[in-house]
């Protein structure tokens, strides 16, 4: 999907598109719940990862306008240009537990909330003292 669809178009355009999407759309792809959760934890004072399977461009202006880190899947660019392929591994299953080790010292924290809704985040989960799979259904 990423060659057909992207493969030749030039970084800049290509990140301004996933730009507006992440103000424009994402937001209200997201659930009540879950946004609640991210300013309960944000109020807390957590460390708040997003960690998905999703390209980095469309979901790092999101991210970054709540100050929240981010692990996803990231694309290969040659000479300003998308490739359409994927830089290392699809950030999926078990990559997801990969990334969150090589960005974070786990046993610094007392308690790992992790939450997932799909069948590529049980190891992820696995990584919690506090899992919820599907809560914000």
């Amino acid at each position: 999907m990423l060659r057909y669809f992207f493969s030749g178009s030039s970084l800049e355009s290509f990140q301004q598109q996933c730009d507006l999407f992440a103000v424009q759309v994402l937001p209200s792809l997201l659930r009540p719940k879950a946004v609640k959760e991210i300013n309960k934890l944000k109020e807390a004072g957590a460390d708040i990862v997003i960690v998905s399977a999703s390209a980095e461009n469309w979901i790092r202006k999101w991210t970054a306008s709540l100050n929240l880190h981010l692990l996803s899947t990231r694309l290969v660019t040659k000479n300003d240009k998308i490739t359409g392929k994927i830089d290392g591994k699809n950030c999926h299953g078990h990559e997801k537990v990969s990334r969150i080790k090589e960005k974070f010292n786990l046993a610094d924290y007392t308690d790992i909330y992790c939450y997932g809704d799909t069948s590529g985040d049980r190891p992820m989960l696995e990584l919690g003292t506090i899992r919820f799979y599907k809560p914000f259904r």
